[in-house]
């Protein structure tokens, strides 16, 4: 069996999960150094990203105040399952027009299971499910399925047209998780194989030198791409009531609490930490070559609110590593902007 095959049957599954192993932190004594100025912050962050083998952008702000750290905030990145925010967001546009209910109800179909993360590939077809049910399963279990269900529901044109709306010029979603996992993988995107048919592929289709072409070239296509500022721009339009109304974007948000994972931007933050939050993951061969993370972060003690996005690219080491590096990032630029704009008095 090829490494692809292997990777198709046990590692795909990682598509947006960026899975919460438990991990031994309370045998270990974990220090942080705060960061005691703007420029001890900006070490932190570029010494940091400067040990991630592969490329790393990040987008820290803190919206009250609109003082921001970016390193390569402005290049695109593959965003793996961080695209379902976007398609959260045309979804509640697309409720608040009136075209679509969170009560309305998808017929649930075996043809409808895509490959990866998430709960529906092990529920049976026949069931009646809920549009609020789909966008809690998209978001708080990653689910492609039902990602891939509410995607097509909303349409990739609607969702052009809101991110347009926004004032996105570098964030392009216009693939299904189906499709984006099968272009990862060098497959034919526009061919929509079932999970059995996936699995069924023969050796020669692993072996063939033009699907490792079409492999390498999908790691420079557009498809499903954003950057670390336009992302972040969309939860700082969450976080001031711009995604729609008020109403709207603390349901937005409300949704994005329940989230999958811990292990980036909420690996090393006080454990009482309001987050909302969407992680990303694509690998092969059973080492992420995406892992990305995107957070909206509420400080303690009346200290504001910061967006935080780190996005990997073109990865070469193990998850531990990069998952404590970025933790360590994250809780650099939360120690600065809570000691700056913590407020005496506040809970």
């Amino acid at each position: 069996m090829s490494i692809h095959k292997k990777f198709v049957i046990r590692s795909l599954a990682v598509l947006g999960l960026v899975a919460a192993t438990a991990l031994p932190l309370a045998a270990q004594v974990l220090t942080f150094q705060a960061p005691r100025s703007r420029a001890d912050l900006e070490k932190a962050l570029r010494t940091g990203a400067g040990t991630v083998h592969g490329r790393l952008g990040i987008l820290v702000k803190h919206v009250e105040s609109g003082e921001s750290f970016g390193l390569r905030e402005d290049e695109r990145f593959q965003l793996a399952s961080v695209f379902k925010i976007p398609v959260l967001l045309t979804l509640h546009k697309q409720i608040a027009l009136g075209r679509i209910s969170l009560d309305d109800r998808v017929n649930f179909t075996e043809r409808m299971k895509t490959f990866g993360s998430g709960l529906m590939t092990s529920m049976k077809p026949g069931l009646n499910i809920s549009v609020q049910d789909l966008q809690l399963l998209m978001m708080a279990r990653s689910d492609n399925t039902a990602t891939d269900i509410l995607f097509h529901m909303v349409t990739p044109e609607a969702i052009a047209a809101y991110m347009s709306e926004l004032g996105l010029r570098a964030t392009t979603v216009d693939y299904d998780t189906r499709q984006l996992i099968l272009a990862f993988l060098g497959l034919d995107p526009g061919r929509p194989l079932t999970i059995a048919e996936l699995d069924a592929l023969p050796e020669s289709v692993w072996a063939d030198p033009a699907r490792a072409a079409a492999e390498k070239a999908f790691e420079t296509s557009v498809h499903n791409t954003s950057t670390p500022r336009e992302i972040g721009l969309l939860l700082e339009k969450c976080v001031r009531g711009e995604i729609v109304d008020r109403a709207v974007s603390d349901r937005v948000l409300q949704v994005m609490k329940s989230h999958t994972g811990a292990e980036l931007i909420l690996r090393y933050l006080p454990s009482s930490t309001a987050v909302a939050r969407k992680g990303g993951s694509l690998s092969r061969g059973g080492g992420d070559t995406v892992l990305l993370d995107a957070a909206v972060v509420w400080l303690p003690e009346g200290a504001g609110t910061l967006v935080m996005c780190f996005f990997g690219n073109d990865l070469a080491e193990v998850h531990y590593d990069i998952k404590d590096k970025v933790g360590r990032m994250a809780r650099a630029a939360y120690d600065y902007f809570l000691a700056k704009n913590r407020k005496p008095g506040k809970g």
